[in-house]
């Protein structure tokens, strides 16, 4: 009877196998795939049994996708073919997309599909000749598919084999749901409600799920986030949680000691701090900002924090002390927002306020957003003379001679916001910009371009600086120039630089903050984020603000309640765990920008 049974259900597993070969081939293939990606590309530190968590989720997710095919019988495998080739675009996508961002692409940035165009010759050098090889298997299937069905013939006569039993497809679709289900277990349904509720960032969510499932929380997580609104209640408990964490903003030793100041704040693209006072053939690399930093308050270990919307949440950040978005640019998706902001503080104390970028002025949709912020006025691309191009925009020796001559004229007291662009990647500059001397083919990847390129934004920071001494509108403002982020870059040694991405170099830019009447000079060592910008800035100008600020002024001398989780490159002030605190930071700060509560909360 066994024996009997045994030959009964090897009888319909083949010929199971025979009817569905090509999904079960693609069910392989694509989770492979996966696989690879987890392991190759998104070259992230999991703990091994996360990481084999969301390699088996990752494959039996393939294998849900696959397995409703199990049940069609006309045209399955040229669908088959179809649903290999769409997860096969989306891996593709998720490679060069990480590559650039080290993040995965979201359903909130499809809005935002319009910059790849600004980006394309940088997302165009990321393109590599073997990622032809994901389409392999289609390949496979599309060119030998008649070479393998005589052997599918041959087998369904020797085991006497007529058509495929529906119960076993059928018994397959339930078990593969099954399996799929027992792979969430491990890392507990609570985790798996908290994903999908808190708006864990694409990678995360990987980690646990699978990239496949990652996507799948993203989409079901906007679909969640359009259709719904707070409720009343929900409404009065943000704003319980603000009343009880927005605290008073310490007086400092330096509050108010830039009372009246025009403000001018620098964005240098892609500007890391290890190569402040750093040499390479006895040249200072940066020698203007070197110069700048002995004259003024030096901080140079402020870690940037950025989400979906990279160097735009740099913007927003700087712009109101709130957490980025880890699954949207908030510029494309919340462009329209109420905002609290910087430039509405200084407008209401009597100051102008205006922006300043050589490029498009739609790209990150900041021609909505910042009007949102509070910017009177916002010089882009259009606003400025043609000129030579230096990687994506107006190069910034053009752009700064011009922006000083914009400031010059804007009504004082005044915050001018100017964002650089040159030293923007692939970091290629012409050869009659390079001052180094080195020779490019000597280092790694993009690592000599870059000291080049950084070399050449930090000289036309220099005749910024020296046009606005001309036109006696240096002594006066209080200045800050910051990076936006660290550039990409493998290791490297060159000159006094040894530098090691998987150390807190790749996460730490510095900030000058050159202070007017204040001549002495000083390093602070304390660790500060971008959070950190606007309240700073509003305590030198001793401008008191009601509004919501994650960040604290970096004079702040009291530390007794500082937080600091480095792991998440965020300092904070507070009183419990630092994980369980930033994370109802991170949280309610997601929730004021998603549902535009910045009216509704208490001053």
């Amino acid at each position: 009877m066994i024996k009997l049974i045994s030959k009964k259900l090897s009888k319909q597993v083949i010929a199971f196998v025979c009817g569905q070969y090509i999904i079960l081939f693609f069910i392989l293939t694509t989770g492979y795939k996966l696989f690879f990606f987890n392991t190759y590309i998104a070259k992230v530190t999991w703990p091994d049994n996360q990481y084999n968590y969301g390699i088996v989720c990752g494959y039996f997710s393939v294998a849900v996708i696959f397995s409703s095919l199990f049940l069609v019988r006309r045209h399955k495998n040229k669908f088959a073919v179809l649903i290999a080739l769409i997860l096969t675009i989306l891996i593709l996508v998720d490679t060069v997309y990480f590559s650039y961002f080290g993040a995965l692409p979201t359903m909130g940035l499809l809005g935002s599909l319009g910059q790849t165009q600004d980006v394309g010759p940088a997302i165009w050098g990321l393109l590599r000749w073997w990622f032809i090889f994901y389409f392999a298997d289609i390949a496979v299937i599309l060119f030998f598919q008649k070479s393998i069905k005589p052997l599918i013939a041959r087998l369904k006569t020797k085991y006497q084999i007529n058509k495929l039993n529906v119960k076993t497809s059928w018994t397959a679709v339930i078990i593969t749901l099954i399996a799929f289900w027992l792979t969430l277990l491990p890392m507990g349904l609570n985790t798996f409600s908290d994903i999908m509720n808190k708006g864990y960032d694409t990678v995360s969510t990987a980690q646990y799920y699978g990239v496949i499932m990652a996507h799948a929380i993203d989409i079901t997580r906007f679909i969640q986030v359009e259709t719904t609104k707070l409720s009343p209640n929900q409404e009065k408990t943000l704003a319980d949680w603000v009343s009880a964490n927005k605290s008073e903003k310490p007086v400092t030793p330096l509050t108010g000691s830039a009372k009246g100041k025009n403000v001018i704040l620098i964005q240098v693209e892609s500007l890391s701090g290890f190569v402040i006072n750093q040499k390479i053939n006895d040249k200072e690399i940066t020698p203007n900002l070197n110069k700048l930093t002995q004259n003024s308050q030096f901080f140079p270990n402020v870690r940037f924090i950025y989400g979906a919307g990279h160097t735009s949440d740099t913007d927003f950040i700087v712009n109101t002390s709130y957490f980025p978005l880890p699954d949207a640019a908030v510029f494309v998706r919340y462009g329209q927002n109420d905002f609290t902001s910087l430039p509405k503080t200084l407008i209401s104390d009597g100051y102008s306020a205006m922006a300043y970028h050589g490029f498009n002025r739609n790209f990150w949709n900041r021609n909505v957003a910042f009007k949102s912020l509070g910017y009177q006025k916002f010089y882009a691309a259009d606003n400025y003379p043609k000129g030579e191009k230096i990687n994506m925009g107006l190069n910034d020796g053009d752009f700064l001679s011009k922006t000083a001559n914009y400031i010059q004229a804007q009504p004082k007291p005044s915050l001018s916001y100017v964002i650089t662009l040159s030293s923007h990647v692939p970091f290629k500059i012409p050869d009659q910009s390079k001052d180094l001397a080195i020779n490019i083919s000597d280092y790694p990847d993009q690592v000599g371009d870059y000291l080049e390129n950084i070399n050449y934004t930090d000289r036309m920071i220099g005749q910024f600086i020296d046009k606005l001494k001309s036109a006696d509108l240096y002594d006066d403002p209080l200045i800050l120039v910051y990076g936006d982020h660290t550039p990409v870059l493998p290791a490297f040694s060159a000159g006094t630089i040894n530098y090691d991405p998987e150390s807190v170099q790749q996460k730490e830019v510095p900030l000058i903050i050159n202070i007017p009447n204040q001549p002495t000079s000083k390093i602070h060592n304390n660790q500060g984020t971008m959070l950190d910008v606007m309240p700073t800035i509003t305590d030198l100008l001793g401008i008191k603000s009601t509004d919501l600020m994650f960040g604290q002024s970096l004079f702040t001398t009291d530390n007794s309640g500082l937080k600091v989780c480095f792991d998440q490159m965020v300092a904070f002030a507070g009183n419990d765990d630092c994980s369980t605190t930033l994370t109802d930071e991170k949280n309610n700060s997601a929730t004021i920008i998603r549902y535009n509560q910045f009216k509704n909360l208490p001053k």
